[in-house]
Parts: C-alpha cells; structure tokens; sequence
C-alpha cells in the first residue's frame, strides 16, 4: 500500500468551493489504475482557516508514478487546476509505505 497526503490549510471563506472541488476530483479519481481510497478529512477550525488533511491510497508506489503520468491526471488537473487563493499557506505533500 502506498498513501500519499497532502496537508492544507484554507481560508474559511473558501471552505465550501475547496470542499467541493476535492469531491469532484475524488470521482475522477475512482477510474485511476491502482487506486484504492480517497480520504478528506477537516482538522482544526481557526479565526481565518482550516486544516485539513487528504489521503490518497494506492496499491503500490509504481500506480502512484503511473498516474502521475496519465491521462486520468492530467484531465482532474485540467479540469480542477488548483486554486491557491484558498490557501492560507503552502500545501505540504508527504508519501508513506506500508510497513507492516
């Protein structure tokens, strides 16, 4: 298993189009060879923003790199480029392999 998350931290004026975005996206996603989940999960709400934290979960790393590549990709991006006037701050990606 390969789980990819990504951390944002978004203007609470924004929270609902950023919500439905990722929504939309997590559908395209759904056709992606060797997806298995998608997670959005909001974290902390603060005076001007909110945390968040989406997890996306592949079978392996190699489907991840797949993709990245792929015409599934680059139809979500084309289609929901994102929009960093949502963002309070810079985005953080990290990457995990399943160990056990």
């Amino acid at each position: 298993m390969f789980v990819v998350v990504d951390k944002f931290e978004i203007l609470n004026v924004h929270l609902f189009s950023f919500e439905n975005d990722w929504r939309l996206r997590a559908e395209k996603l759904e056709n992606a060879k060797g997806f298995v989940q998608f997670e959005l999960m909001r974290g902390n709400v603060l005076q001007n923003f909110t945390c968040y934290n989406c997890q996306t979960k592949w079978m392996n790393k190699e489907y991840f790199l797949a993709w990245m590549n792929s015409e599934n990709f680059y139809e979500i991006r084309k289609e929901f480029p994102p929009n960093f006037s949502f963002h309070h701050s810079v985005p953080r990606h990290e990457c995990f392999e399943q160990v056990i």
